[in-house]
């Protein structure tokens, strides 16, 4: 199983290979000098996954003992010193053979025979502890959690937790779809300014890698200067896993105490009353770096027209589109033709949606279907 350093190291090389994030910010994240981003640059270029793996890897090494005396020492266990234990039997071997063997190895080479006690149960796979990042704002883990919160029915909570403070967003919706997500982003980025990198599981609402340019998220996170990294595995994420079992765990007792039952009063209490007062100030720790990579977006930037589902349409010969499966002619009045250019439609969550070319919007009329006389 990849390693999460390893996962983030790779995900961060493709990014900055691609051109879709910036060196300083990969250097920034990995933790490394600009001369080893390059050489990662380099042998990700030439050998692709591969570079993760060390130069040493599968090479034999110059102190390997050879099969021949492994050999030798099975036999004399299995013929001479198989009521041994094994430091007693690595005593033996050594005034028998006049070097030392090494005790894992002794141990491996009795397993192989069966001399050992196998362990009857097998050993979890090893996990390995990633730093947190230096500067709050520089990666927010994401995640949406299904559960029974409160009044009974399946809800949605959607969560994203700061990588280096643990400061914690969450709003409860329907489900985890696209407009969801759209909107919980937008209010984070409201309050907070944007942020550098959103690190989360490989969803189709927020891309992964069978959608990965095609996401609505990534395309509205893109906008603002901000990067999508997907995880690998559950652990590599483990900050917003461990939240929701935090969250389960308290946040339902607290609802029902209070007698929430409505979405609207659940979100009214999580936002003014849990997370400020419960939950972040006890579990928030301070950033390695005093100074926030959260960013303030230019004032005149509408972040309606940012966090909205956004479609594409090429213009007919005769200016028309097709939406839903209606006809609409363009009635602007314009000089040039647009014939077989793309006209964008931005959709907000009610359905409802405005066109839009080289940013000035457009004025569509719906051609209507003649109607066949009954018999």
């Amino acid at each position: 199983m990849m390693k999460a350093k390893d996962q983030l190291k790779l995900e961060v090389v493709n990014k900055v290979n691609s051109g879709l994030m910036d060196r300083f910010d990969g250097q920034t994240l990995l933790k490394v000098s600009e001369r080893t981003l390059r050489r990662y640059l380099k042998d990700y270029r030439l050998e692709g996954i591969g570079f993760l793996r060390h130069g040493n890897y599968r090479k034999i090494p110059k102190n390997k003992i050879s099969s021949e005396v492994r050999k030798q020492v099975q036999k004399l266990v299995q013929e001479k010193y198989f009521d041994f234990n094994l430091l007693h039997l690595q005593e033996k071997l050594f005034e028998e053979l006049g070097f030392k063997i090494k005790y894992q190895t002794l141990r491996r080479w009795c397993h192989e025979i069966n001399h050992v006690k196998r362990a009857k149960r097998r050993r979890s796979k090893p996990r390995y502890y990633r730093e947190r990042m230096s500067q709050e704002g520089l990666m927010l883990q994401m995640d949406g959690s299904h559960h029974l919160w409160f009044g009974g029915r399946f809800l949605c909570l959607l969560a994203a937790i700061d990588d280096s403070t643990s400061e914690v967003f969450a709003r409860f919706y329907e489900g985890e779809t696209t407009i969801a997500c759209l909107d919980f982003l937008k209010g984070l980025v409201n309050r907070k300014g944007a942020f550098k990198i959103l690190y989360t599981d490989k969803a189709g609402v927020y891309g992964g890698i069978k959608r990965e340019n095609f996401s609505q998220v990534e395309r509205a996170l893109g906008e603002i200067g901000a990067q999508v990294i997907y995880a690998h595995s559950p652990q590599a994420k483990g900050r917003v896993e461990r939240l929701f079992g935090t969250l389960q765990d308290r946040l339902v007792a607290e609802l029902r105490l209070n007698g929430i039952g409505t979405i609207e009063a659940a979100n009214e209490y999580l936002q003014n009353v849990y997370l400020p007062h419960l939950h972040n100030p006890k579990n928030m720790v301070q950033a390695h770096n005093p100074v926030s990579a959260y960013r303030a977006l230019p004032p005149d930037l509408d972040l309606e027209q940012v966090f909205c589902v956004k479609e594409y349409r090429i213009v007919g010969k005769d200016h028309t589109v097709s939406i839903a499966g209606e006809k609409w002619m363009i009635v602007d009045a314009i000089r040039e033709s647009i014939s077989k250019q793309k006209i964008e439609l931005r959709f907000d969550k009610w359905g409802t949606w405005n066109a839009y070319f080289a940013k000035n919007k457009l004025k569509l009329v719906k051609i209507l279907r003649p109607q066949k006389i009954a018999a």
